[in-house]
């Protein structure tokens, strides 16, 4: 692996850091700021606005200002949200916040993103699971030290502003130490050719999203408020599946090579389905921890094969990325609204039967790309 590859990987770990520092402290940040379910799901549904401008805008400016142009906009847009919780804001900044915290993200994913699968094109290595396993090792680094400072009462208002600093260190060794991979799908004026497998692996996409972004939102709340965990405890559901769901992504390659991407999209996608109810069904807080720990093993491979199968796409890199992206952050903006009248009207643990209902889309998207990819070989 060369020097850039590792830059690259480093950049893609870092953000992950920061989102999973931050989520270990969603729950700590609603009884923080006073809000009740229904207002906390607004600020979610901001995170969700915010990365679906980022994934309609910064893929169509990368080929007007460069890619390192762009990453350096998107990781601005982090560090300032993240520095401006020196103060505890307003409810009202606090939505603006958390837009402009999404929009830094879920920009600087679709630069970094599309640079992993211009890696996987032009060098031919099928690292995409792996490149995502890395994300999964960040998001547990992030989530230890939310788990650490929930444990030591580590006040938000100080522990936001440090990870923010952290993102300032690692945009100026972005600055001087990247340079950024360049393809020939990618010119200036490349079309974005629409196909049907690019819309069914975007479902795909917007689905495991669905299920697994609220699974993990309300993870803390669920195991603070039915099973009574203390803050610190109420981490751990969220912290096992990110765990197990890095662990086997560093497989994810080589279990696609023996079972096959679409193959393996499906039956990943009724284990998940199967497991999420079961914590519906079972609502026991030992079974709830082990079913975390089942859904991240279940789900791990799912968005790795839908980014790897999108990266053999015809057309713009960056556009497809975008593209599959902009169904991912749809998938953010209607599951705060869906979970959060779920959670205030009817109840946490519906949350997982409605994830469970979500994840079985999967299940018949993956069918109907096996079907379409039968068609495709049967023509001469």
């Amino acid at each position: 692996m060369d020097r850039n590859n590792r830059m690259l990987l480093l950049v893609n770990a870092g953000l992950f850091i920061v989102i999973g520092s931050i989520i270990s402290r969603l729950h700590v940040l609603q009884a923080w700021m006073g809000v009740n379910y229904e207002e906390f799901a607004w600020v979610l549904f901001c995170f969700s606005c915010g990365s679906i401008l980022s994934n309609l805008i910064v893929g169509r400016l990368i080929p007007l200002f460069g890619v390192k142009r762009m990453l350096m906009i998107t990781m601005i847009c982090i560090i300032v949200a993240l520095i401006s919780f020196l103060e505890k804001p307003a409810y009202i900044t606090l939505l603006g916040l958390w837009m402009l915290l999404s929009f830094g993200f879920g920009g600087s994913m679709v630069v970094v993103m599309s640079q992993a699968g211009i890696v996987q094109a032009q060098q031919g290595k099928s690292w995409m699971s792996f490149f995502q396993g890395v994300s999964g090792i960040g998001v547990i680094g992030g989530m230890g030290v939310g788990l650490l400072s929930n444990s030591i009462l580590f006040p938000i208002d100080s522990h936001f502003p440090l990870v923010g600093l952290a993102m300032l260190t690692l945009l100026v060794i972005t600055i001087f130490g990247y340079i950024p991979y360049e393809t020939e799908q990618d010119p200036e004026g490349a079309k974005f050719k629409l196909s049907t497998p690019l819309i069914l692996l975007a479902c795909t996409n917007f689905a495991v999203i669905l299920a697994i972004s609220q699974f993990l939102s309300w993870s803390g709340v669920m195991l603070r408020d039915e099973f009574q965990f203390s803050d610190d405890l109420a981490t751990l559901g969220s912290f096992g599946f990110i765990l197990t769901e890095t662990g086997i992504r560093f497989y994810g390659d080589i279990l696609s090579k023996r079972f096959g991407k679409i193959p393996l999209l499906i039956n990943t996608g009724l284990l998940t389905c199967i497991f999420l109810f079961s914590i519906y069904l079972i609502q026991h807080p030992v079974w709830a921890l082990i079913g975390f720990v089942c859904v991240g093993l279940a789900s791990g491979t799912i968005q790795p094969i839908v980014f790897g199968l999108s990266a053999e796409q015809k057309g713009s890199m960056a556009r497809n990325i975008s593209f599959i992206l902009l169904f991912q952050s749809i998938a953010f903006l209607v599951g705060p609204m869906i979970t959060g009248s779920i959670a205030q009207n009817v109840g946490l643990f519906e949350i997982y039967l409605f994830c469970s209902c979500v994840s079985a889309l999967i299940v018949l998207l993956g069918l109907s790309l096996g079907r379409l990819q039968k068609v495709q070989i049967s023509k001469p």
